[in-house]
């Protein structure tokens, strides 16, 4: 996924944990589109407050959207995709394993 995701310069996509984790890790800002209700929508909240991305689920809105990140360049994707990277956890799943390794050796 990480491979796709850095020839993007942004996401667009339903409020999956796993889509915004890789997003995040590569940096990239996100347009969520929609989400499992109840499963999901939690991420909804995260991406938004931590200005990493927006919401909607209106094709307009989202063209719209894309089209002024790209128009006015005036460093919002910059800004945004360094914090997402700030709040991307590469090492996550390396970290689970450690901790249950070490949970099963004690």
């Amino acid at each position: 996924m990480s491979e796709y995701m850095s020839c993007c310069d942004c996401v667009i996509t339903k409020a999956g944990p796993g889509t915004i984790a890789e997003a995040l890790i590569c940096g990239i800002p996100i347009i969520l589109n929609g989400c499992i209700p109840c499963q999901e929508e939690g991420n909804i909240p995260f991406v938004l407050e931590n200005k990493v991305g927006t919401y909607s689920e209106d094709p307009v809105i989202i063209a719209n959207t894309v089209s002024e990140w790209f128009d006015k360049n005036d460093g919002t994707l910059e800004e945004m995709s360094a914090r997402a990277k700030l709040l991307g956890r590469p090492d996550a799943t390396f970290n689970i394993v450690r901790d249950l390794a070490d949970l099963v050796l004690e």
